[in-house]
């Protein structure tokens, strides 16, 4: 015999049974109409202010606004040539966009 038969033989035969005369119905009963707890302030709400007052300063020091007013003076001469589109050019378009994408879901969710 297996010492896991053993084991499940024993507690099949030494069960026991307390009797909860409703407890568990009361209990389940309670928990359910009370307000679930709220944390006094949200983590998800601190670690994004972090982050991004982190990439802000990192995009401040690092000198990423120069490249960014370059990439968006040089965005009309696209229109005329698609081959003078230079990866600060596109790089400029995809950051403004996703400013102008979180600034109105920013907005939307406020």
């Amino acid at each position: 015999m297996k010492e896991d038969d053993k084991i499940k033989m024993f507690f099949d035969e030494h069960k026991q049974s307390i009797e909860d005369n409703g407890f568990s119905g009361r209990l389940f009963a309670t928990l359910d109409v009370l307000p679930e707890p709220k944390p006094k302030y949200e983590k998800s709400r601190l670690i994004i202010a972090i982050f991004g007052a982190v990439g802000a300063l990192l995009f401040a020091l690092l000198g990423g606004y120069a490249a960014l007013l370059d990439g968006l003076s040089q965005f009309g001469s696209v229109f005329g040539d698609l081959k003078s589109a230079t990866p600060e050019i596109i790089i400029s378009i995809f950051f403004s966009v996703c400013a102008l994408f979180s600034l109105g879901r920013y907005a939307i969710r406020e």
